[in-house]
């Protein structure tokens, strides 16, 4: 790539991020599920640091200062700088725009370092962003949703896609780029992790005969695998413990108990097969074009060419899970064989992995048709980019924009979104007392007396007891909380109990008065998690600077010999 062609391709970037961004300095963050949700992530999150508990993922100021574990479950990994930001004194709102415009700016350079990465043409980088930032569902996800779970996955995803296709091209070196984004889509979006693996695991499958005549790809998906388990376990033990522990609101079905993939899907006007939602998910210029490029490769090579993985997979995985989005009966099917389908609650999602593959065979296609055009090439391009431009102000941008005009502003900075990861007995228990479940309305039924109620404890004072009582105390139940029962000159401390979602204690038979202090403290399946994490993190920083072995050690292929084993790791 030379200077000017560098220096040109800025310019387009800089420009498309401010097209894609503008809209929200006007019609600004609206109210709904997700602002409210990572807003929160991100307010209680520079609460704790501020207070000084760290690592902690209960967010203390959730549901009246009950506390709430959002954090076991969605990892705040990429929420450290920004919540820096607003402890500094940036807006919690400003913040959060400053999210996104980032990370925009992120998906643009994650598009554009796979499309070079890929196929080498300028022509196709330079077009990859606007065509990976046209979508309609893309859009939306910056302006009718704002959710920056999604545009994080789209940031990350790109890398994923390059990593897997490097890897069956014989590059095996790329096994560190697989484990490394894959454990930071994790840990930025659950959903969005479930669906690449998916992913990973047809490419994987497509080229098993390729893994047999060189064991070497097999190994670098083996060892990307091992350290993306270890790097993760520091989030991956306690998300599994803490999953294991209790019930939690389900948000893939609705009040009657359907599953609401099903119930999205049956609105489509053919069962069988209707195009509509696809369409009018990506836009008809980007479907148009999709077409269009599968077209020009069929004819490029009188047919498909199964040489060509990049494409042909890319078409085949597309083709897949498109067909989720058009086909009922379809899905019908698939989930009766994989019923943990419906936790994507809506099929539009599987977009996160169509989107960033339709970029690349799109840009491929097209790329190689303006590098082929003499010098016309300037001319067709600045056409092509006008035309994206006008498509996406004025049809997904203009729409959205509408669609929430009328939409309030005012954000609740504490939500806890549609209720994920909430306790189920919780949930029943604050119906059964009409929403009422505070700390305050707990004093007063558990006649209790709060003493104090902060970030790092809540306690409690009783003047008189029934020795034996079970109380339920102000904190929602997550493994981990301790209680300290403090009385007649004794203190005993046991790991608290449950009920009605709630942390609960039985009082010992010779309590009568005395205090009581929760507080939290990491698991032994968390502290091993760290231990986990910590040591792959040291070994593969080792494998990856190659230290020195020691050529001098007498035994240096014994197999209890470590620096054996490093050795093995580097190769």
């Amino acid at each position: 790539m030379s200077k000017k062609q560098k220096y040109l391709l800025l310019a387009v970037n800089f420009l498309l991020l401010i097209l894609s961004t503008y809209p929200i300095f006007f019609g600004g963050i609206v109210s709904g599920y997700d602002p409210g949700f990572h807003m929160a992530r991100i307010r209680t999150l520079t609460s704790n640091i501020a207070s000084g508990h760290f690592p902690n993922p209960i967010g203390f100021e959730y549901l009246d200062h009950l506390g709430y574990g959002v954090g076991f479950f969605y990892g705040n990994f990429l929420l450290y700088p920004f919540s820096l930001l607003h402890l500094m004194g940036l807006s919690l709102y400003n913040t959060y725009i400053l999210y996104i415009i980032i990370f925009v700016g992120l998906n643009i350079f994650s598009i554009n370092f796979l499309v070079n990465k890929l196929f080498h043409n300028w022509w196709a980088i330079l077009i990859s962003g606007p065509i990976y930032l046209t979508s309609f569902y893309f859009v939306s996800v910056i302006y009718l949703r704002a959710a920056i779970g999604e545009l994080t996955a789209f940031a990350i995803i790109p890398w994923i896609i390059l990593s897997l296709f490097k890897i069956v091209q014989g590059q095996v070196k790329y096994w560190w780029m697989l484990f490394i984004t894959m454990s930071l889509l994790l840990v930025s979006h659950i959903l969005s992790f479930l669906i690449v693996c998916c992913f990973a695991l047809l490419i994987f499958l497509m080229n098993i005969k390729t893994m047999y005549k060189n064991h070497h790809i097999f190994w670098a998906f083996f060892k990307s695998l091992l350290a993306f388990l270890g790097i993760s376990a520091v989030f991956l033990l306690p998300f599994i413990q803490q999953y294991a522990t209790q019930k939690y609101v389900s948000t893939a079905v609705d009040s009657l108990g359907h599953d609401l993939v099903l119930v999205y899907a049956s609105a489509l006007n053919n069962h069988i097969f209707d195009p509509a939602q696809f369409i009018s998910m990506n836009g008809g210029l980007l479907v148009a074009l999709l077409i269009f490029s599968v077209g020009y490769y069929i004819f490029k090579n009188n047919g498909i060419d199964f040489h060509n993985k990049v494409i042909t997979q890319s078409i085949i995985v597309i083709v897949i899970f498109s067909s989720l989005l058009v086909s009922e009966n379809l899905l019908k099917i698939v989930v009766k064989i994989f019923k943990p389908v419906i936790l994507l609650q809506i099929m539009t999602r599987l977009n996160v992995i169509i989107l960033p593959l339709m970029t690349i065979v799109v840009a491929s296609a097209l790329g190689e048709m303006l590098k082929k055009s003499g010098k016309l090439k300037f001319s067709l391009a600045g056409l092509f980019l006008i035309v994206i431009a006008i498509f996406t102000v004025a049809f997904p941008i203009k729409s959205n924009m509408q669609s929430v005009a009328d939409r309030k502003q005012d954000i609740y900075t504490l939500s806890i979104s549609m209720g994920e990861y909430e306790p189920r007995e919780f949930v029943k228990y604050s119906m059964r007392s009409n929403y009422q479940v505070t700390p305050k309305r707990l004093e007063q039924s558990q006649n209790y007396h709060i003493i104090s109620n902060n970030h790092h404890e809540v306690e409690v004072a009783l003047k008189k007891a029934r020795p034996g009582k079970v109380i339920l105390l102000p904190r929602l139940n997550y493994r981990g909380y301790k209680v300290q029962f403090n009385y007649d000159g004794k203190s005993v401390e046991q790991n608290a109990m449950s009920k009605d979602g709630l942390v609960a204690t039985k009082l010992p038979n010779d309590f009568s008065k005395g205090t009581i202090r929760v507080t939290y403290k990491n698991t032994g399946v968390a502290i091993l998690g760290w231990i986990i994490s910590l040591i792959s993190l040291i070994l593969l920083i080792l494998a990856k600077i190659r230290i020195p072995i020691y050529k001098h050690t007498r035994h240096r292929r014994s197999y209890w010999n470590p620096y054996t084993w490093i050795e093995k790791y580097q190769k």
